[in-house]
Formats: structure tokens, C-alpha cells, sequence
């Protein structure tokens, strides 16, 4: 008997909520008992493990107490609360993340409305708006890339992406990522609005994570610049809010910037700081890549500057962008965040109904390993009555398996679309429509 539209909904709401609950099961129940067993049996200290932390402390350092957030003493604080005591370089199971302040000082102001609140009472606040932060980045970008889901499917969309383990892993561990993603959402949403101001701004804040936001910088400069008198405000916008940023940051800690880029040198060498290109290739090879990807990102940008963002052309833009952005960046689970534009875009395209092998395949491989986390979780929830913490031991890494492969499909499915995405080639509209980290 076939299911009706409306059971068909229901039912794919019950299984994205079922994927969920597996998805934190497995964090809560396995990987973390394990990681919790494996740093006591070596020795490794674990104490809060926030991000939000380090970042906290070095603004209630640098506002409150004027101390350099930056200098070895403030690392070492901040090291205490991470960690439960100062890392000791002469023991070789410490972690190697000196958890240093690597931001740039204005992430002080914007975390300053927080300093009088105790961290404990701030981290369940905090992980409370990344889970509020994490819908509204999914409905911003269906709204911005005109991707038009139906009630069910963003729910589907929400249930998914809060179970999946790089978000999993984004609000446990109180991520400003996912502030960054809201940031540039909301960002290209006031563009799509014409607060062009309101879309500089935004997009300024979001460089409290430069990395992450260079590429969308860029590319929003070219656009503002290719139509100077429509678009001028956004460069206004943008430039002043960074102005104001940079000199409140002087002030505030003079000669800041050689500080912070010293912090960025040093946290790619003691965290190794490779790509997910450079993972799976060799370092040479994949900073080539990485190189050219940027390149090749920004010239797409160019091409397709005056293409709105809910054209074919503007959608596969935002999403080469993003996803450009975390395969070539120094790789962190949390990052596929930004993977979320890509895939609410091709579920919209009935890609495994290509007429090119090419796409098929990489549609299928994107496919396979998105839904493997939750094909091994799921049974791994349901038989959990049946066996104890330690029994899940052997198998504590399969759920993550494809994970860090998962962006490198999503690139070369965007990549092999590029013909059918309005740039030199026959629209995507002609296609038929349908759908180790620690913690």
C-alpha cells in the first residue's frame, strides 16, 4: 500500500528525529566514555573542554582586568579551566592545543555582555542559543538560496542537521562557529532584504573567524565593486564596522596584530593545521590545490557577480564558496556547518537522475556518506539494552567513517555541476526537481 503525501512527511519527520536521538546517543553514551577511559588511562587531562572558554576568559582578562589576552600567563589560566591544570610540555600524552586566545581582539566586545555571568552558568546558556542558532542558519539559507522546503522538510532539515556530528560536536564543545555561520547567513539574507549596510555589517562581525570568512569577503567585495553606485553601501558598511572594530582594538590593546598573528602561526604548528586536501593527498600537493581552489573560488565570484542569490548561478556560487572554504582551511569537524547551503541545494535537484555518469556517482558517494553515521548509530541505539558502555569499545570510530570525506564529495559534486549551473553551460532548471575529534 502506498503511503500518502501527508504519512510520507510524518514518517520522514520520525526517522530524521530517530537519526537524531542516535546521533547523541553515540556521543553521549559511547564516544565520550571512551575518550573519558583513553585520557585516564594515559594520563591526559580533559577539564571543561569548551571553546567558548579560552575566548571568555581572554575578554574578562583584557575588559575587566587589562591584561594581554594574548601573553603566556593569560594561556595558562585559560589552560587550567580547558584543561584542569597548565599543560607540561615535558609530558608527551598532553594535549598539544595550548587553547591560547587566537582571535582577534574585537571578539572581546562581542562577548562582553557575558563577563559577568560565572562560565557555569554561561555554558548551558550558550549551548542553548548554538541549538537556536543552528535552525535559524538552515531557514535563513532557505530563504536566501530560494530553496522553498516544505514545513516538513526543514524540520527534516533541523532534526538532521542537529543530529549530525559535526554540529553535535559544534555545540558541545561551544563552538563560535556556529555564531560565524549565523553571521554570514544573516549576512547574504540582508543583501537578498537590499540592507546593504545591515549586510556590510553583519558580514564585518563575521570576521571574528577571518579564515572562515575570507572568501565570502572577497567575493562580496567584487559584487559590491562591479555595480559601484547600487552597491556602495554595502562597502560602506562593511569597511566603517571593520574601522571601528580595528581602532576600539587598538585602544583597547595597542599593538594587538603582530600579537595575533604570531597566535594563528603558532596554533597551525602545534595543532598541525592541515586541510582536509592536504589529509588525503600529501601536504605539497594539497597546498597547491588548496591554493588553486581559492583561486578558482574567486574567479567563480567574478563571473558571477550580478547574479542574484537565489539564481542557479547565485546558489552555486554561495555553495562552492563555503564548501571551497572548508576543504581548503585548516580541517575541523565543526566546519561542515557550512556544508549546510550545498545540500539543502541539492535537495532540491534531482542530481541521481543526472544524464551525466559524473554526477551520478558523486550524487551517490555525497549520498552514502552523509547517512552513514546514522545507518551504524541508529542500531547501535536500538541494541543499546543489551550491552554496557565499555562493550561499545571496538566500535566507537565506525560512526565517523566518511566524515572528513563527506566535504570532498560535496566539492567535486559542485564542481561537476558546474556546466549545469548556468556558467557556460545549460541550467541546472532543466534538471528535473526531487531530493577523531575530541568532545
Amino acid at each position: 500500500m502506498f503511503l500518502t503525501a501527508n504519512r510520507k512527511q510524518y514518517l520522514a519527520v520520525a526517522l530524521a528525529a530517530l537519526a537524531a536521538a542516535s546521533m547523541w546517543f553515540y556521543v553521549k553514551l559511547i564516544l565520550i566514555p571512551y575518550q573519558v577511559q583513553d585520557a585516564a588511562q594515559v594520563g591526559r587531562p580533559r577539564g571543561n573542554l569548551s571553546d567558548l572558554y579560552p575566548r571568555w576568559l581572554g575578554a574578562r582578562e583584557l575588559l575587566l582586568h587589562h591584561r594581554d589576552p594574548y601573553s603566556p600567563e593569560v594561556t595558562r589560566d585559560i589552560q587550567r579551566g580547558v584543561y584542569g591544570r597548565a599543560l607540561d610540555p615535558s609530558r608527551t600524552n598532553d594535549p598539544k592545543d595550548e587553547q591560547a586566545f587566537t582571535y582577534p581582539v574585537y571578539v572581546a566586545f562581542l562577548l562582553a555582555p557575558t563577563l559577568g555571568i560565572a562560565f557555569q552558568m554561561l555554558r548551558p546558556i550558550f549551548s542553548a542559543m548554538l541549538v537556536v542558532l543552528v535552525i535559524l542558519v538552515i531557514l535563513l539559507w532557505n530563504f536566501v538560496l530560494g530553496t522553498k522546503l516544505s514545513w516538513a522538510g526543514i524540520l527534516v532539515a533541523v532534526l538532521l542537521a542537529l543530529g549530525s556530528f559535526p554540529i553535535v560536536q559544534g555545540i558541545r564543545l561551544q563552538q563560535l562557529t556556529i555564531v560565524v555561520a549565523a553571521l554570514l547567513a544573516s549576512s547574504f539574507l540582508a543583501r537578498r532584504m537590499g540592507s546593504l549596510l545591515l549586510s556590510g555589517f553583519l558580514m564585518a562581525l563575521a570576521t571574528i573567524k577571518p579564515q572562515i570568512a575570507l572568501l565570502p569577503v572577497l567575493a562580496m567585495i567584487l559584487w559590491a565593486i562591479s555595480d559601484w553606485a547600487t552597491r556602495k553601501r554595502w562597502l560602506g558598511g562593511f569597511f566603517a564596522t571593520m574601522g571601528i572594530l580595528l581602532a576600539a582594538s587598538e585602544y583597547t590593546l595597542p599593538g594587538w596584530i603582530p600579537k595575533f598573528v604570531r597566535g594563528l602561526h603558532d596554533y597551525q604548528r602545534y595543532t598541525g593545521g592541515r586541510s582536509l586536501l592536504e589529509a588525503f593527498l600529501s601536504p605539497g600537493v594539497g597546498t597547491v590545490l588548496g591554493y588553486l581552489l581559492l583561486v578558482y573560488a574567486v574567479w567563480m565570484s567574478w563571473r558571477a557577480r550580478n547574479s542574484a542569490p537565489d539564481s542557479v548561478e547565485g546558489r552555486h556560487l554561495v555553495c562552492l564558496l563555503l564548501t571551497a572554504m572548508v576543504c581548503a582551511m585548516p580541517n575541523a569537524t565543526y566546519n561542515q556547518i557550512f556544508l549546510l547551503p550545498a545540500l539543502l541545494v541539492f535537495s532540491q535537484q534531482n542530481v541521481f537522475k543526472s544524464n551525466r555518469m559524473l554526477v551520478r556517482s558523486f550524487a551517490w558517494l555525497t549520498a552514502v556518506l552523509l547517512v552513514w553515521p546514522w545507518l551504524v548509530c541508529i542500531p547501535l541505539l536500538a541494541t543499546s539494552s543489551f550491552f554496557t558502555t565499555g562493550g561499545y569499545a571496538r566500535v566507537w570510530q565506525v560512526p565517523l567513517y566518511g566524515t572528513l570525506q563527506l566535504p570532498l564529495a560535496i566539492l567535486a559534486l559542485l564542481l561537476v555541476l558546474r556546466k549545469e549551473a548556468g556558467v557556460g553551460g545549460r541550467s541546472l532548471a532543466s534538471v528535473p526537481r526531487g531530493v577523531s575529534c575530541s568532545l
